[in-house]
């Protein structure tokens, strides 16, 4: 039976949560993120999904730091966090320009060797976005949460969850979070071009494919949002593993971080 989304099975665990940092890129638009850092020269930038920003990739985030696996940074989308008033209508490779401003800052605070580009849900498309890009050269490894593809890929639930809802152009998205949750703070409209600078292109699979990128794929066989099963097929001897994982939903996969931390693993 599909699970009714309810945040109260999902907890934010403050004690870990790392404190918001901004940067200015060199377009002048200042950018939040934050950063768990540990003993490593690897460092796994990991994105966030739509309503919410960087806040609740915390536990993930903390335990890949404590396990010692890689430093973390958890960004901010544009139109997120520190810049949550900013307009959304952007460009459709404002997201890309914006990956490689942060890699640039943080490359000035501290050393990187290894680069893992990561995200959940709309997150987790982008980074496989970019797993399809020029710039995929600059990561070691691609690994995408519960993530959001488009609709002609048919893995998206009937119902989106009955919190996610599309714009009647098709594009664009709203977030219908229950009154009791919210605190001003999250994003509950997306433009359809900012959903267009973050999803993934149609020739996705062709271009993992003829370039051989290293993906991991994992999604939950209760999610709520996304069909796990499809991803399975989607990704099946393109991406390694694909993982479906038993008992967690949309948000739930990203509390569990013992379920992937092998992922990020180099």
């Amino acid at each position: 039976m599909k699970l009714a989304f309810d945040l109260r099975d999902f907890k934010i665990p403050v004690d870990r949560l790392a404190p918001q940092e901004v940067f200015r890129t060199r377009q002048k638009d200042v950018l939040s993120y934050r950063f768990y850092s540990t003993q490593s020269e690897n460092l796994v930038i990991l994105y966030h999904g739509v309503g919410g920003d960087s806040r609740y990739l915390c536990a993930l985030a903390s335990a890949i730091a404590k396990a010692g696996i890689a430093q973390v940074v958890t960004p901010d989308f544009r139109g997120h966090g520190a810049s949550l008033a900013a307009s959304d209508l952007i460009a459709a490779n404002q997201l890309e320009i914006d990956l490689e401003e942060l890699i640039i800052h943080i490359k000035m605070k501290t050393s990187v060797k290894k680069m893992i580009l990561s995200g959940h849900s709309l997150g987790g498309g982008f980074a496989l976005r970019i797993a399809a890009s020029d710039i995929a050269k600059q990561f070691s490894k691609f690994v995408a949460i519960a993530p959001y593809l488009p609709k002609s890929f048919n893995a998206l639930t009937d119902d989106l969850g009955g919190w996610i809802f599309m714009d009647r152009d098709g594009e664009g998205i709203s977030v219908n979070y229950p009154e009791i949750f919210k605190s001003g703070e999250e994003k509950t409209h997306y433009s359809s071009e900012f959903i267009k600078a973050a999803v993934v292109p149609e020739d996705l699979l062709f271009r993992l494919r003829e370039e051989n990128v290293p993906v991991a794929v994992v999604t939950g066989d209760r999610d709520e949002v996304v069909l796990g099963h499809r991803h399975q097929e989607i990704f099946e001897g393109i991406a390694s593993p694909v993982v479906l994982e038993a008992g967690l939903n949309h948000l739930t996969i990203v509390s569990k971080p013992a379920v992937l931390l092998s992922l990020y693993e180099t």
